[in-house]
């Protein structure tokens, strides 16, 4: 290979590993991602989360198990479930007015195990997808719905 080819190859690994860097970092610092490390286990979390959920009159209407999904085809890993729900009356406040702010709901709770063992819970606050929409009856409903998963995720972190 060629000096001139040895420095263009370089050049374009230096390039390649830049973006890449520069992607995870503002991957990392997404403003509406909260991640809470919980001082319970896998499934005690994902119960507690729910029980949370429940008391509070949400409606959960689907859990997706990850780990179980991905055994099936041959993949390990460890527990990953993403809970799915809504309340009923804050779906009353949004759609009949805003139906296209329905690709918000429901919202999502995703609890899942690091490397080193320990649970996590993570979510993307609802005020950020809602205020994309610009109107002042959405962005309140994201918030109320912050606080709400700000309790949730809390309580099911104990």
């Amino acid at each position: 290979m060629s000096k001139c080819m040895k420095i263009l190859v370089t050049m374009f690994v230096i390039m390649v590993a830049g973006v890449m860097t520069l992607g995870i970092v503002a991957y990392a610092q997404a403003p509406d991602r909260v991640d809470k490390v919980s001082n319970s286990n896998f499934e005690k979390t994902v119960k507690q989360i729910e029980t949370a959920l429940q008391k509070r009159g949400a409606m959960i209407v689907a859990t997706l198990d990850h780990q179980n999904m991905l055994t099936m085809v041959g993949a390990n890993i460890k527990g990953s479930k993403t809970i799915e729900f809504g309340k009923p009356d804050m779906g009353k406040m949004v759609l009949p007015g805003s139906p296209e702010a329905g690709l918000e709901m429901p919202a999502k709770i995703y609890v899942w195990e690091r490397g080193d063992g320990k649970t996590v819970v993570s979510y993307y606050k609802p005020s950020s997808g809602f205020s994309k929409y610009g109107k002042e009856d959405l962005k309140k409903v994201g918030e109320m719905m912050d606080k709400m998963l700000d309790e949730v995720t809390t309580e099911g972190a104990k």
